[in-house]
């Protein structure tokens, strides 16, 4: 018999051998940065509260003293904004002054009267009553944008970094650090120590450079804006918090510890890394971290799918098709595939052309799915392979093509694909679309049945006595390879 050209995706062929997947534009040179207050309206605790989460710590000495980012506190900062109205980005609330002259310009001041008295800062902001920036504030910010404009340490780091000598690159990085405190550097500094670069492997000190950086004040103006055109780009922060979090949720120089994992990726994700939130969403899914928790997994994989992350719109649409902590929908499911498709998902592609394929939830549309087929196909997917397969085997809405078809269920049989494994057997075995080979076709068929192919057992059991003993040991040295024995 030949393979059937039945697509019931996954296991498409079934029938087998009876005889044979915002940022804001950066000042230019010797122009300091100082966020401050800008006056009091409404409530001065809820004010104030605020306040010490705007002010950037990255400028000024005093401005720098703020809470770690905790979530709960944006309607906070959200409030103050309103009540200020304030509507343009918090990174443009600032005073803006140059290093080189903190207190203010005075090269065409006739006497000592016309001095600014505030340091070039606006009198609500230099007041004695109002917390904030200082006139202190300026000048360290000057003083240290200063240094960082002449500092090239972090430059020399990399450099030494990328020529190989890591010991150099170690103790630059830390020189950037203790001057200026990039988190290049500290970024830099862990990673030399987790995998033992210029430097014994030490995990425990890794952490301790990614925590630096976490730990260091933060703005709710530096939460990544995610772009779907870029989904993976980060922010230090970002990046120290998803290091973490893949540490310790793979053991790597910590000990494996999911609930640490889980806390890492969950500050990835406040920091406005959507796909952190789509890792959280399937480790509740799929109680991966801790108790399963669909509630909370559907509602994290929707936010990441709705800010236009091709995986969770993927994640989301399977849910939505098996019916797993949701109802079943495959009008919602098709919805998501297809958008996760047009991004360039190649196993959403498949989904897709499977759904129209099969008719599930839309009207059968074969010409339509080869399309989906073949974009997938092209990216990798070994089961749109194997439907491509099917189709030029059948001769259903392209021509009849058996090499073609042979070709097709090899690329996805390459790839470990159990029903394609099956099908390039039973075309082996008969000689269709290329040689007859039964050696090579008892091997394709003993490998799907290690993939857990039904009808594998039946079909080498039907092939098994028609093999002579040369085509036995063939198929034996391939499946079972001797190591030479060394001289």
């Amino acid at each position: 018999m030949k393979p059937s050209t039945r697509r019931t995706v996954p296991a498409l062929l079934s029938v087998l051998l009876c005889a044979a997947h915002a940022q804001t534009a950066a000042p230019p040179p010797g122009t300091v940065v100082v966020n401050g207050a800008r006056g009091r309206a409404g409530d001065p605790h809820a004010i104030d509260a605020a306040k010490d989460r705007i002010l950037n710590g990255k400028s000024a000495s005093s401005c720098a003293f703020m809470d770690p980012y905790r979530r709960a506190n944006d309607p906070v900062t959200l409030a103050y904004r309103n009540d200020f109205g304030l509507d343009v980005p918090l990174s443009d609330d600032v005073v803006r002054l140059s290093d080189l002259a903190p207190d203010g310009d005075v090269s065409n001041i006739v006497d000592s009267s016309g001095i600014d008295k505030n340091g070039g800062m606006p009198a609500p902001l230099a007041g004695p009553k109002t917390r904030g920036c200082t006139v202190a504030d300026i000048r360290f910010a000057a003083g240290r944008s200063h240094i960082a404009r002449n500092d090239k340490t972090l430059a020399l780091g990399f450099e030494a970094y990328d020529n190989g000598n890591y010991a150099r690159a170690l103790q630059l990085f830390e020189t950037a650090w203790n001057k200026i405190g990039y988190d290049e550097a500290a970024l830099m500094l862990a990673r030399q120590h987790l995998y033992g670069l210029g430097t014994p492997k030490d995990g425990a000190a890794a952490v301790a450079w990614l925590e630096k950086v976490d730990n260091k004040p933060y703005a709710p103006a530096e939460r990544l804006r995610f772009d779907p055109a870029e989904p993976d780009a980060m922010t230090p922060r970002i990046e120290a918090a998803f290091m973490m979090a893949r540490m310790y949720e793979r053991g790597i120089g910590v000990a494996r510890d999911p609930a640490r994992a889980r806390t890492w990726y969950d500050k990835a994700a406040g920091y406005g890394f959507v796909p952190a939130l789509d890792i959280l969403g399937e480790h509740a899914l799929a109680g991966t971290d801790g108790p399963r928790d669909p509630v909370r997994g559907i509602s994290q994989l929707k936010e990441a799918a709705d800010a236009g992350y091709p995986a969770a719109q993927f994640h989301l649409a399977r849910a939505y098709y098996d019916g797993d902590a949701v109802p079943r929908d495959l009008a919602t499911a098709r919805a998501y595939f297809e958008a996760a498709a047009r991004a360039g998902v190649p196993a959403a592609m498949f989904a897709a052309g499977r759904m129209l394929d099969l008719g599930e939830g839309v009207k059968a549309d074969p010409a339509r799915a080869i399309v989906y087929y073949k974009d997938a196909a092209l990216k990798g997917d070994r089961d749109a392979r194997f439907a491509l397969g099917t189709y030029f085997y059948s001769g259903e809405v392209v021509g009849k093509n058996l090499a073609t078809a042979r070709q097709w269920f090899g690329a996805a049989a390459r790839q470990g694909q159990p029903d394609a494994l099956f099908n390039l057997g039973v075309m082996t075995a008969a000689g269709e679309g290329g040689a007859k080979d039964p050696a090579m076709a008892c091997v394709l068929f003993t490998l799907a049945q290690q993939a857990g192919h039904d009808g594998a057992a039946a079909a080498l059991k039907a092939l098994a006595p028609t093999l002579t003993p040369d085509e036995r040991k063939r198929a034996d040295a391939v499946l079972h390879p001797r190591v030479a024995s060394a001289k």
